[in-house]
């Protein structure tokens, strides 16, 4: 089996049953809500069991481990994610959709030794990737107010931090932006960070001022992500402790930073709404898989 089929087989235990969590007509235990919308236990159990009859992941004495379970139930919850985006803006699968991954899927060798019910979760699944790709991006009016709300809903950041050794020192540097002085004049007076006076303590990329959220999440430090997440567009934060010191963070004005967010959002805007709704929205998990971490994008053990 390749390794595209086995990615897509584990991701997808995912549309289909995701939907189908909230069409019974009884209480049922809650795996998960994702903004109001519950992915259940049962959901849970028996996507674990369709990837376990697939050969994709291994039970012990008929269960799953922690990583496995929330790991299957971390796609669940981007299955649901997905769902609550499409709806959002406005997108639904077509037939076209999954035809083009019917016709994908099947030419994989492995695909005809899973059962119908798998699938038809991996051709509901990648077809729901393929909707999330044509998502447009929302107008400027309405990223200016996602962003001023909580920036990391658009799928990206536009910071500067400040950088230092002692948590004491912090203080000194708010004191100073509160005083009226800039971020960059601060920046080169006290950040460790090399180039700090040039850069004025931009955390940019290629594409400009802002980073992928998804970058934030698998490239700096968790503490250090969790901080920013947490800090108010435009106001000055900290401490923030890291791995490399204390950070004083500025989540940058929209209106500073606006050409490149808005060019960054129309490369690929469904995915980024898609991680920005997960890193921003409001997701419970059932304490005995863990607690979800929007700094990771991830479901934690407890």
């Amino acid at each position: 089996m390749s390794r595209r089929l086995k990615l897509s087989v584990f991701a997808v235990s995912i549309a289909a049953l995701v939907t189908l969590s909230a069409c019974g007509s009884a209480a049922v235990n809650e795996a998960v809500n994702i903004e109001g919308q519950s992915i259940s236990d049962e959901t849970l159990d028996m996507a674990i069991t369709q990837l376990a009859d697939a050969g994709q992941l291994t039970l012990e004495n008929g269960v799953a481990s922690g990583d496995a379970s929330r790991s299957v139930l971390g796609a669940l919850v981007r299955g649901k994610g997905t769902e609550i985006v499409l709806e959002q803006y406005g997108e639904a699968i077509t037939d076209a959709d999954r035809k083009t991954v019917t016709d994908q899927v099947t030419q994989d060798a492995g695909f005809d030794t899973l059962g119908k019910e798998l699938q038809e979760l991996i051709i509901e699944l990648n077809s729901a990737d393929l909707a999330l790709a044509r998502v447009k991006a929302p107008s400027e009016a309405d990223v200016a107010t996602m962003y001023e709300t909580a920036a990391a809903s658009v799928g990206a950041l536009c910071v500067q931090h400040i950088l230092v050794k002692e948590e004491a020192t912090t203080k000194e540097v708010l004191q100073k932006l509160n005083d009226g002085a800039t971020f960059k004049a601060v920046a080169g007076e006290y950040s460790i960070e090399p180039n700090a006076s040039e850069t004025g303590g931009v955390l940019g990329s290629v594409d400009g001022d802002c980073i992928l959220l998804t970058d934030y999440q698998t490239q700096f430090d968790i503490d250090f992500v969790k901080g920013v997440l947490a800090a108010k567009t435009g106001v000055a934060t900290g401490p923030i402790k890291s791995s490399f010191g204390y950070h004083v963070v500025l989540v940058r004005p929209f209106d500073d930073v606006k050409a490149s967010l808005l060019a960054l959002l129309a490369k690929t805007p469904g995915e980024m709404l898609l991680n920005g709704l997960l890193a921003t929205g409001k997701i419970t998990v059932a304490s005995e898989y863990g607690i979800w971490n929007p700094a990771s994008g991830k479901i934690a053990a407890s």
